[in-house]
């Protein structure tokens, strides 16, 4: 039995914070915590919280009640829950178990912004924890929380080390840290920076993790790969067949629309089991990830983790997200390189990573079929060209398209003079085919006529085809210095020829302007397709369009000009596009791209499904509607 000192007055607590420290600690886990006191204050589901919200952060919440359990790292699509699931934990550690806690964004921004529409709202909103709130609970910026508890809540930011400087912590919150930068100034990087914090609590200290994957490597990303003692995926259960699978997208399934608009207005995307394939509708997925029915499944599961991963968990999990979405994601992803990340980060749950599939001409190479140059495979309802001015002459290609941009090279080559670009733009058949868009280059390039430059030459002559031809096939085009939010801009008019002095042009001259820097990771992005795509499992793979291909007598000349522009990264982490040679070709099917690519409207994929739909009414039995042009059939662009 311990003695007490004679001479001091011993007495049981009597404030309210020393009984509320003294007594004993409920045994609740987070989501029951939740459950009974949390208050949302924004969003579409105001009020207490219920957990059937999101049914697939019960258990990283109640991972968190762990003791054995150090770190846990979420990686969940956009709008699935991670901050709910951090201020739920947060709660209860303001609640039930409190400990001083930083709270981390990427910049002081965010973080004063996150402080005062979430977590301020949250504490005062909740009865349980705004009774511990001190009377002066509020540092002057509000970038502190006070409790009678004698815990504090302090938000701090990656950018800057002095905000966790010389304090301790036993929870650590950190938000997005795939935004993070590797390093903070002098010191070390933010995660280690905040691991330190936590050194005097070795036993008892939680890092809570909590991010949307952003690019291959990133902090995020590396912590993912390299710290977890076990990952957890979420499984649903089939409403038919009762069976626990992963959703993967590829079992997604949207019959043969491909406008995205329609797919989305008539909501006709459709989950198919794995193993009864029964298609699943928005209710029937509900009903597979409510609480109950939906798990999460350790991949290699390990006795005790300390650190726990969860994801990634894709869009198509949430109740909140129509199962139409990510499939809508996709297909204008398959249409601009920059939204196929979009898809990736947010829809996947997946970190980007852009790279070049063919790494060398003979790779390029491989992409040769049997079909000899000039002639056009009979599924093609197009031909596109791509005219890249030179000094004395002109680098030009003819690509073949279907209406899910499939591709052929047809030919290609040099001519000589502007007669010869008339010659294939507006008379050359390739069986039943003649070109329907062709873009020629107009900039760039001087000449041996010091009184015309070469890009008024090109203006000259395409008012000149104009005039003679119309304005539905030949098209002056320049590359953008910049990207654009599309890969070809809406036309812009061009009022007079610079030597022309104030004479007018107006109405005879348009020029569009192309993304070149996406368009050529796009053509890369395409190569990388091919008939014959399986997963690790060796199951196949469904790939909708975008195969390119080439003429059975493509050269080591093509493919030259094809690789001699290489994809690198600056040390500020920009890509650029690095000239190793003459890359005319290159430019002729980038071209060639955005002549077929739905920016330019009207785009191909549109007008290959008219196409389908008054040929079947009209094509004689000998002549298959899919094997005629869209020029002879009187539609152009």
């Amino acid at each position: 039995m311990v003695k007490m000192h004679p001479n001091i007055a011993w007495d049981y607590p009597t404030t309210e914070s020393e009984r509320f420290v003294f007594k004993p600690k409920p045994k609740i886990k987070v989501s029951e915590l939740a459950a009974q006191i949390r208050i949302v204050t924004e969003g579409p589901a105001q009020g207490l919280w219920t957990n059937e919200f999101a049914p697939y952060l019960v258990e990283p919440m109640d991972t968190f009640n762990l003791p054995w359990v150090r770190k846990i790292y979420i990686c969940f699509a956009p709008q699935m829950g991670k901050t709910q699931f951090a201020l739920n934990c947060l709660l209860y550690c303001v609640v039930v178990d409190p400990g001083d806690t930083f709270y981390l964004m990427p910049d002081e921004k965010t973080m004063k912004r996150i402080m005062n529409r979430k977590i301020i709202p949250m504490v005062k909103k909740t009865p349980e924890s705004q009774a511990l709130m001190g009377l002066s609970s509020y540092s002057a910026n509000n970038l502190k929380i006070s409790f009678v508890t004698g815990m504090d809540l302090m938000a701090a930011w990656a950018t800057s080390p002095a905000a966790m400087a010389s304090e301790s912590a036993r929870y650590m919150f950190y938000d997005e840290p795939g935004k993070y930068p590797s390093f903070a100034g002098k010191e070390a990087d933010p995660f280690s920076l905040g691991d330190v914090r936590t050194n005097a609590y070795p036993y008892t200290s939680k890092q809570v993790y909590f991010s949307t994957p952003v690019l291959d490597g990133d902090p995020f990303d590396t912590l993912l790969k390299n710290e977890p003692d076990e990952v957890r995926r979420y499984h649903a259960r089939c409403p038919y067949c009762e069976k626990l699978q992963i959703m993967k997208f590829r079992r997604f399934h949207w019959g043969k629309e491909t406008d995205h608009r329609r797919i989305a207005r008539k909501n006709l995307a459709k989950y198919h089991c794995k193993h009864c394939d029964k298609p699943w509708d928005n209710a029937a997925r509900d009903y597979a990830v409510k609480l109950g029915r939906g798990r999460w499944i350790a991949e290699n599961p390990v006795e005790r983790p300390l650190a726990v991963a969860f994801g990634p968990l894709e869009s198509w999990y949430s109740p909140m997200i129509p199962l139409f979405k990510p499939v809508v994601a996709y297909l204008k992803g398959k249409q601009q390189p920059g939204k196929m990340q979009a898809f990736i980060n947010q829809h996947k749950a997946l970190p980007w990573k852009h790279v070049l599939n063919v790494k060398s001409e003979a790779d390029l190479l491989r992409h040769k079929n049997d079909i000899p140059p000039g002639v056009v495979p009979d599924w093609a309802v197009a031909l596109t060209a791509g005219i890249d001015m030179q000094q004395r002459g002109f680098w030009f290609v003819v690509r073949a398209w279907d209406g899910e941009l499939n591709s052929h090279l047809v030919q290609y080559g040099y001519l000589q003079s502007f007669e010869d670009v008339e010659t294939l733009v507006f008379q050359t058949q390739y069986g039943n085919h003649g070109i329907w868009r062709a873009a020629l280059d107009t900039g760039g390039t001087g000449t041996e006529n010091d009184d015309v430059s070469r890009t008024e030459e090109a203006y000259r002559f395409l008012v000149a085809m104009k005039i003679k031809y119309g304005s539905q096939v030949l098209h002056g085009i320049k590359g953008a210095s910049r990207a654009q939010f599309q890969l070809v801009s809406p036309p812009r008019e061009i009022d007079k020829m610079p030597s022309w002095k104030g004479k007018r042009i107006k109405g005879l001259l348009e020029l569009r302007t192309l993304d070149t820097f996406n368009l050529k990771k796009l053509l890369h992005d395409r190569l990388a397709l091919s008939d014959e795509v399986v997963d690790k499992n060796g199951n196949p793979i469904e790939i909708i369009g975008q195969k390119f291909y080439l003429h059975s007598k493509t050269g080591m000349d093509y493919a030259t000009q094809f690789m001699n522009e290489e994809l690198q990264e600056e040390r500020t982490g920009k890509q650029v596009w690095v000239e190793k040679g003459p890359q005319h070709l290159l430019d002729c099917e980038v071209y060639c791209a955005a002549c077929a690519d739905m920016s330019w409207q009207p785009g191909l994929q549109l007008i290959a499904a008219h196409l389908q739909k008054s040929t079947i009414a009209e094509a004689a039995p000998e002549q298959p509607a899919k094997t005629r042009g869209i020029r002879s059939a009187g539609i152009n662009g």
